[in-house]
């Protein structure tokens, strides 16, 4: 009966997601992602399961925000990854149609060029994860850990698994901001626990030669491999790497994906890898469980139908907007902005810390989290 009353419910919320509610405040939402599916990058799986979050943020909120006062409206704008500009021409279009909140691209440098066409309009990126985004100020922020955090924990696991060992190379994505960003912060946290970093190689494109990582392998015979790259990336560098370095490791950072989405699990054949990736949230099923909006959906359900960290987090990002609006009650975006500017961080945060992902025969599996601002790790 609760399966079916959300179905229902998420029905209604599809076909009047831009209508005006009389008698509520109307409340404009715009959804900016590199989602375009001709785009290599992203996939047409991805995208229907992105916009389907949307529709089930919206029905799971829609009788609490009623009850405040409230309905929203959203919009999505899909644009290619290849042209990152777009997300600022999108931003402003979004900031000057009245959005009162913008949910930005998941990638840091897309996000960090949509914060410059939005100055006064608040904007969360779902995945974002550049130490530079706390240069923006509190009206731009992301649900994601930044690279500090996660480069920490990385760092510290990469030890444990280097067994005594402590030298690695780096290879990274040259026109990659967040990579080149979590690279110079894992560097930062390796050399304070003894960890040493012997080289690193710019690479280009999204199937670089090998031959020179092959030679940088083979001359500086390093404990492990640090590839913070995006999957499509990653995937094939550790497909042509690892069949004839099986003594090395894999380091990766949030950009692999995971077991359902991504490129490195779902990509060449990576079965001779082995190794770990952080991310800034676990699977959908476990994540769920840290927010108030997860547990209302694992109630109906449905939880099955979401499988991607985009679509976790688009539920997070829901649950905080209910919450901001039921307790500050604003009744102009721009009250809105003063209230995001003073609570936003908490109502949009991370309830989950940094997730361990290990690559094994194939396989990119959940091993443990590590808590945002906790050394100690606990299973799940």
């Amino acid at each position: 009966m609760v399966r079916s009353s959300l179905v229902l419910i998420l029905a209604a919320a599809s076909t009047s997601g831009l209508a005006e509610t009389p008698n509520l405040t109307n409340v404009k939402i715009s959804f900016i992602e590199a989602l375009d599916p001709k785009d290599t990058t992203s996939s047409q799986r991805y995208q229907e399961e992105f916009e389907r979050a949307i529709e089930a943020g919206r029905a799971l909120t829609k009788e609490r925000l009623a009850s405040c006062g409230y309905s929203l409206k959203t919009e999505t704008s899909f644009y290619g990854a290849s042209d990152p500009i777009k997300a600022k021409e999108r931003g402003e279009e979004a900031s000057k149609a009245n959005s009162w909140l913008i949910i930005g691209p998941r990638r840091s440098n897309h996000y960090v060029l949509l914060s410059k066409g939005t100055p006064d309009t608040p904007t969360v990126s779902l995945m974002a994860s550049s130490d530079s985004l706390s240069e923006l100020g509190p009206l731009h922020i992301s649900v994601a850990p930044t690279n500090s955090v996660m480069a920490e924990a990385a760092a510290r696991e990469a030890k444990k698994q280097a067994k005594g060992k402590s030298s690695y190379v780096s290879f990274i994505s040259r026109e990659c901001l967040n990579c080149r960003d979590f690279a110079a912060a894992f560097e930062k946290s390796a050399q304070a626990i003894g960890l040493k970093k012997i080289s690193e190689t710019m690479i280009s494109g999204e199937q670089p030669d090998v031959t020179e990582l092959e030679e940088v392998i083979k001359n500086q015979k390093p404990a492990f491999v640090l590839l913070p790259n995006y999957s499509i990336v990653s995937s094939y560098v550790v497909s042509k790497l690892a069949p004839n370095n099986p003594g090395v490791f894999f380091v990766g950072s949030d950009g692999w994906g995971d077991a359902k989405f991504g490129f490195v699990q779902n990509g060449p054949d990576i079965s001779a890898a082995h190794g770990f990736s952080v991310r800034g949230n676990p699977p959908v099923a476990e994540g769920l469980k840290g927010f108030s909006l997860g547990k209302k959906l694992i109630a109906t359900g449905d939880e099955s139908k979401f499988g991607s960290s985009s679509s976790l987090s688009i539920l997070r990002v829901f649950d905080g907007l209910e919450a901001s609006l039921c307790r500050a009650k604003p009744k102009t975006r721009e009250a809105f902005a003063k209230e995001f500017t003073l609570n936003g961080s908490r109502d949009f945060a991370n309830p989950w810390g940094v997730s361990i992902y290990e690559i094994r025969s194939g396989e990119m599996t959940f091993a443990r989290t590590s808590k945002v601002g906790n050394r100690s790790s606990s299973k799940q």
